[in-house]
This record gives C-alpha cells, sequence and structure tokens, in this order.
C-alpha cells in the first residue's frame, strides 16, 4: 500500500519530478563520462609507452642503470635472450645498444640517443616499424648504414629520406668516433618528446662503429600483461646479478598515474553522490511543505508515523531508481559508440603528443562501476531522505490543519 501511494504522489507534480529525474541522470552521466575518458587517457598512455619504448621488462648491468657508460654491457646478452625466447610466456625480446650522440646534417645538430636495434625482433617488441612512413624499418639501404629518426627530429636537422647525417661520440676509451649514416625512413609516435631525443640504426653497424661487442638493454614483452611482476621474479631468480626492472619501475610516473585515476574515480563518485542527495533533500523537502495539510490529515485520522515516514524515503528511492537507470544506461551507450570509434581531438593533437597520447580518445570503464553506482544511488536515496522524511513526523496535525 504504501509503495503504491508513494509511486504515485512523485507523479502528482510530473514536472518537477522529471526535472529532478534529468538533473540526477546528467549528473550520473557526467560523472561517468569524465571517469571514463580519464581511464582512455591512462590506459592509452600506459599502452603508448609500453609499445613505443618502456616495454613489459628491461634489463640491464647494475652499473649501467647507475652511471650510464658504455662500458656498462649485458655481459651474457646471449644467454639471456636464449632463455627469454625458450619461455612460453615471453611474446617478444630484443637486444638494443644506447649510445649518447651528437647529431647532424648539411640543415641542422642536435644531441640524441643512438638506439642499435635488431629489426627482425624489435619489429615484434614495439610498434615504431609501423610508425615508419616509407615502411623501411632498417631493412632496404645501399652502401651507406641506415638510420631512422623522428619527424620532429627531421625538422629539427632539415633532414628528409636520403640526406646524409654524420654521428659523433667517444667509445669506451674515450676516443671520438664518427659514423655516416643514410635517412632511410622516418617516424612519429604519440610521444614527441621521445621523439626528439631517439634515432634507430641497426645494432651490427652500431657495434661496429663503437667497438662494444654486447648491448646494454634487453627489453622484453609478454603475452599476459598481468604476470608481470611473476615473471619478473622469474628473471632475477634465474640472472640474479643484472638490473631488472618491469615497466612501472622504469617509468614511474605510469604507475602514479593508476593511483591517481582511483584518487579521481573516488572525487567523481563522491560529486555524484552529493549532487545526487541535493537534489533530493530539496525535491522531497518542498514535496513535504507543499503537503503538510495532506500529511496532518494523515496523521490526525491515526495513520502510524512509521508509514508516514517510509512513505517520503520510498518517493526518494523511486526517484533514485528512475533516474539511476537512464544515467547509467546513457553513459553506457555513450562508452560503446565512443569506446568504438573514438573522440577526435586533432585540434589539440601536439599538446596530446608532448604528454604521449594520441588524438583521439577511447573511453573505457570498468563494468564494477556501472553497479558500484548502481548501489550508491539506492543508499543516497535513502540517506538523504531521512531529514525530509523526519520534518514530515514533527508536524504538528492539529496546527497543521487549522494553518493550512
Amino acid at each position: 500500500m504504501i509503495f503504491k501511494i508513494a509511486f504515485k504522489n512523485i507523479w502528482r507534480n510530473k514536472l518537477r519530478s522529471w526535472v529532478v529525474i534529468t538533473a540526477i541522470a546528467l549528473g550520473i552521466f557526467g560523472g561517468l563520462a569524465v571517469i571514463s575518458t580519464a581511464t582512455g587517457l591512462t590506459k592509452m598512455r600506459q599502452e603508448n609507452a609500453i609499445k613505443t619504448y618502456v616495454s613489459h621488462i628491461q634489463i640491464h648491468d647494475s652499473s649501467y642503470v647507475k652511471f650510464g657508460r658504455l662500458e656498462d654491457e649485458i655481459a651474457k646478452d646471449k644467454e639471456v635472450l636464449e632463455y627469454l625466447h625458450q619461455q612460453p610466456e615471453v611474446y617478444a625480446a630484443s637486444a638494443r645498444l644506447k649510445v649518447e650522440s651528437f647529431i647532424q646534417s648539411a640543415g641542422g645538430n642536435a644531441g640524441v640517443i643512438l638506439n642499435g636495434i635488431n629489426p627482425e625482433t624489435e619489429k615484434r617488441l614495439t610498434s615504431i616499424s609501423e610508425l615508419c612512413e616509407e615502411g623501411n624499418f632498417l631493412e632496404n639501404f645501399k652502401r651507406k648504414p641506415p638510420i631512422i629518426i623522428s619527424r620532429k627530429l627531421a625538422t629539427k636537422l632539415n633532414a628528409k629520406v636520403k640526406t646524409t647525417i654524420q654521428c659523433s661520440f667517444s667509445d669506451p676509451q674515450g676516443v671520438p668516433i664518427t659514423g655516416v649514416f643514410k635517412v632511410v625512413d622516418i617516424f612519429s609516435t604519440s610521444n614527441s618528446m621521445y621523439d626528439e631525443f631517439n634515432a634507430f640504426v641497426r645494432l651490427e653497424d652500431l657495434r661496429n662503429l663503437s667497438g662494444i661487442e654486447g648491448s646494454h638493454e634487453i627489453a622484453l614483452t609478454l603475452k599476459d600483461d598481468q604476470k608481470v611482476e611473476d615473471f619478473r621474479r622469474q628473471i632475477i631468480d634465474r640472472f640474479p646479478k643484472y638490473q631488472i626492472d618491469s615497466w612501472r619501475g622504469i617509468a614511474p610516473e605510469l604507475g602514479y598515474a593508476d593511483k591517481m585515476m582511483d584518487l579521481i574515480m573516488t572525487i567523481f563518485l563522491v560529486i555524484i553522490m552529493l549532487a545526487l542527495a541535493f537534489g533530493i533533500v530539496n525535491t522531497m523537502l518542498m514535496a513535504v511543505l507543499e503537503r503538510k495539510k495532506e500529511l496532518g490529515m494523515l496523521l490526525s485520522i491515526g495513520m502510524n508515523k512509521k508509514k508516514v515516514f517510509w512513505m517520503i524515503i520510498w518517493e526518494s528511492i523511486f526517484l533514485a531508481l528512475i533516474a539511476g537507470p537512464l544515467g547509467i544506461l546513457s553513459t553506457f551507450v555513450a562508452v560503446k559508440i565512443f569506446g568504438k570509434y573514438g573522440i577526435d581531438l586533432s585540434f589539440a593533437a601536439e599538446g596530446l603528443r608532448s604528454v604521449g597520447l594520441d588524438s583521439v580518445i577511447y573511453p573505457e570503464l570498468n563494468s564494477n562501476y556501472y553497479i558500484i553506482i548502481s548501489v550508491l544511488v539506492i543508499v543516497t536515496a535513502i540517506l538523504s531522505s531521512i531529514y525530509p522524511a523526519l520534518k514530515a513526523l514533527k508536524l504538528n496535525p492539529a496546527e497543521t490543519l487549522r494553518t493550512a
């Protein structure tokens, strides 16, 4: 009986009820939309970093991590690579030789890190090969050793494909070395900062030029990114002398982003619930004040105060039960659509690339949030309707009927 009365009461003033329902639904939609967009941004940044330069795990000589000297190479890099290629968990692994170099062309100069790589294994490890404009990942060249530079670096050097580049650095003994390369392709990643300071050459060419036989870094990705820490510990047990870090240790800012996202989501959920609470309190107080005479009459003819209390509570719950699903459903549809086609922010592409993001964002929302929001909406509706319900119970039936 109370349920029927409560449900009918919210439609006595349809305009006000729909305004409140719409406001609550829009609040839920807006909050969840922000959360889903932020989640998509965070995931995109992590994936771009892992696919471009971080990988899941990196192995270095302990001294190289501390001092970054050329002579601090991985002594048994072939043994490590052989072990990794035998592990079923490993998707790809590749050795790299990294040399800080002064690079110049006829049109300019810059400081870069020359990355000596194996094109075949690096193709599986990173997405750089897919981002090359000509599709030539250090494979097609003639006499001069090939080099790949970024679009940003090419602009700085006033260089293009077939431009001759000169690279100068010192070998482990401090002897100056100069190498001449020819640009065979130009790439662009989602991280303009990375692009500006990195160039790629073949591992064997850089070894011949520098006199270093080993490598400074072995990077690998796993088939299952949930097993990164477990596999890292496995490698540490097998090669305890090396410095072995997961992507969270290599780029801690990416790990902090996860924690920040949890905080941001909590803040937005609190904001959503506060907006919901104020909307319900305001609406129900107006309803109670407008229905003073009716409530006074119900109390005067002997209606239990407990029933009046629960009638107000159920009115609030019904408002939330209508608004909540509308907001959640609209969010679900929007996330599905934009999660598939993306949100194009090409107008801010340069700014996004400076922080490692693509210009198209794909919102994403964990299904748990729909459940959490549903529960919180009902709980908030009950809590926020207590004050208006108590206000109704304080009405004096005789005085209310006399003054109404």
